[in-house]
Formats: C-alpha cells, structure tokens, sequence
C-alpha cells in the first residue's frame, strides 16, 4: 500500500502538478486551501503533509500549527513547498515544518524527503530547508 500525501496547495496547476509528480510512489489527496486541508486530515490522516506556505486565510504555518495542535495529526510530518525562503526564528508551535522546499522543487528531491520523514529513523543525510540541497 502507498503512504498517503495530503497536498495543500492554492494553485490548481500547481496542486494538479504536485500530485502527478508524486501519485507514482504515492497516494495523493489535494485540498484548495488550508481550512478544507485540515478538515480533510481529520477526516482522513495522511502520512505525509505538503503545503504551500502564502494561501489565502490559513497559511502554511498556520495550517502545520493547527495541525500539530491536533491529537491524531500531531506526528505527522510538514513538508513546505514555496516560492519564498523559509521565515527565520519560527519554532515547532509556531508552525515550523519538518521540511522546506523552495519552488521549483525538483520532483526527486522532494519524493527523497518524502521518503525519509517517513522512515522516521533519521537515517541520511537531512536537506537544507532553504535550498532543497544536502547539507
């Protein structure tokens, strides 16, 4: 059975690239925004979260906040996909993803992180969260 991914992600074309890009390895679910991302992650827990991070309302920190504030989501791991650098400073209750993948994110190294916050073993080496590169 293929790990489930939720896609949170505003843009129809990038959320329908998203998912093509990874429905090989994966078993992919999008939400249009942050609101129905989250009610469908209750609904459903994925394994996996990628969110963009500027949406309208809930924006990416917010949504990974509420997500972790949740009981049955709270060990999930947060993958960010944005066109913007990482904010500086912001903490694991803030809002802080276990990833960071500035666009254009190069399919293979975000089905790689992927991978390894599923492993949950720490196992590799981990990815620069700005630059999607290998420390």
């Amino acid at each position: 059975m293929k790990p489930k991914v939720l896609i949170v992600e505003n843009s129809w074309t990038m959320r329908e690239t998203l998912r093509l890009l990874l429905s090989g390895e994966f078993d992919c679910t999008t939400a249009p925004d942050g609101e129905t991302g989250l009610a469908q992650a209750l609904a459903q827990p994925p394994d996996v979260l990628v969110s963009d991070v500027n949406m309208d309302g809930m924006d990416g920190y917010e949504l990974c906040r509420r997500f972790r504030a949740e009981p049955s989501l709270e060990d999930i791991p947060v993958i960010f996909v944005s066109g913007y650098t990482a904010r500086e400073g912001v903490t694991r209750e803030q809002g802080q993803p276990d990833a960071y993948l500035v666009k254009p994110a190069k399919p293979q190294v975000m089905i790689a992180e992927i991978h390894r916050l599923l492993r949950h073993d720490g196992e590799g080496p981990p990815l620069d969260a700005a630059m999607g590169k290998q420390r």
